[in-house]
């Protein structure tokens, strides 16, 4: 055996026993499920099913259905919530890459889309779509 292999397997191990030790033996059989039960799923499905979206799955739909319809070449998407959290901020950068995301910007970059969650319009705006949980605009 090379000793990069060699080296890729000791790291792999030692990545393996600190995932088992930093997790209680329940909440690592729960992930497994989880694996098995959505192994065959579309990935949009497998991410909503997995802990990533548990602290708001509505926002994850949301999200999701935003990116399948923002169009090509768009350079960015402003999302407006009403509670910005760096949650909902890692959520949607992971969603939307690489499309550069903000988080309930002040002012929206020019030709960039917003995504609001909820049931707010942005003023001077025009809806492009209607999406679970809020809709997208663009600027007219």
């Amino acid at each position: 055996m090379s000793g990069r292999r060699l080296s890729a397997l000791t790291a792999s191990a030692v990545l393996f026993l600190l995932f088992l030790l930093q997790n209680r033996p329940s909440e690592v059989l729960r992930r497994v499920r989880v694996l098995q039960a959505t192994a065959s799923r579309e990935l949009a499905l497998r991410r909503l099913a997995g802990s990533g979206a548990a602290f708001d799955r509505a926002y994850f739909v949301f999200l999701e259905s935003a990116r399948r319809l923002v169009p090509a070449g768009t350079p960015g998407v402003a999302i407006s919530v009403e509670q910005p959290t760096t949650t909902a901020l890692y959520l949607a950068s992971y969603v939307f890459a690489p499309v550069p995301v903000l988080l309930s910007p002040r002012q929206v970059p020019p030709r960039w889309i917003a995504a609001v969650y909820g049931a707010r319009q942005p003023v001077g705006w025009r809806e492009i779509a209607a999406i679970p949980g809020g809709a997208l605009y663009a600027r007219p």
